[in-house]
């Protein structure tokens, strides 16, 4: 994901699920959130967000990693795809979710174009990402699915539809003190954006959605089926029995 608390608020209770079920869970950000202050200088909220990223991490029992670049500076381009590559190496994983290729702001979009080369690049052992000490190329493509955009709708404000849905009533307080572990982000976002009771517009989302496919709480998500990617429903067949599809 692009900044921290981004796979809290699209994914987290996927990933309890996820959890439960015996699966190794990471999360990797592509910035530690150095703009997402309107008091700290950048190295403190860098350092602070770092931290809270780093203990909701703890909370899910998740590995995390951040890739070292800046807020509004997130660019898919050559350097910054070999460190995502190299990130993703370390972690090898064999399911990704990224952000939604449409969404509100260009840190999210930037970062599935970074994030779909990176998992096509991934288990190509000719690319070389240039870093002390690379880490081995993966043995297969992992598999890409794409969370619902923030508030679920495109820069237009319609909505974009998923493919599925995933039914986290049962893990939504576990999504709710997840987030909550990110306390540095519901002042930004009351400074900056206007928006107050973080966690409960967080649920609000989650609430809505669940109206779309019968549940009381659910995420949406797309998979990625274009040429080179596996096509085999991974996250829908270990999920099985809460996945969801709209009404």
């Amino acid at each position: 994901m692009a900044h921290p608390d981004d796979a809290e608020i699209l994914t987290a209770g996927t990933l309890f699920h996820l959890k439960r079920a015996g699966w190794e869970l990471g999360i990797l950000t592509m910035t530690s959130g150095d703009c997402g202050s309107a008091t700290h200088s950048k190295e403190e909220i860098s350092r602070i967000r770092h931290r809270e990223a780093e203990t909701a991490a703890c909370f899910l029992g998740a590995w995390y990693g951040c890739a070292g670049l800046q807020d509004i500076e997130i660019f898919a381009n050559a350097e910054n795809t070999r460190r995502v590559v190299e990130m993703m190496r370390v972690f090898g994983p064999h399911v990704v979710i990224t952000h939604s290729p449409v969404d509100y702001m260009l840190d999210h979009e930037e970062t599935v174009r970074l994030v779909r080369a990176a998992t096509f690049a991934i288990a190509i052992p000719l690319y070389q990402t240039r870093q002390p000490a690379p880490a081995s190329a993966a043995r297969a493509t992992p598999a890409l699915y794409y969370a619902d955009p923030v508030e679920g709708i495109d820069p237009s404000g319609d909505r974009l539809w998923p493919q599925f849905y995933v039914d986290i009533d049962e893990t939504l307080e576990q999504k709710r003190e997840m987030l909550s572990q990110h306390r540095s982000q519901r002042d930004w976002l009351r400074a900056h954006h206007g928006v107050d009771e973080y966690l409960n517009r967080m649920t609000e989302w989650a609430a809505r959605y669940g109206v779309e496919c019968g549940a009381n709480y659910a995420e949406g998500f797309r998979q990625h089926l274009g040429h080179g990617y596996p096509r085999e429903p991974v996250l829908q067949d270990a999920l099985d029995s809460f996945i969801k599809t709209r009404k």
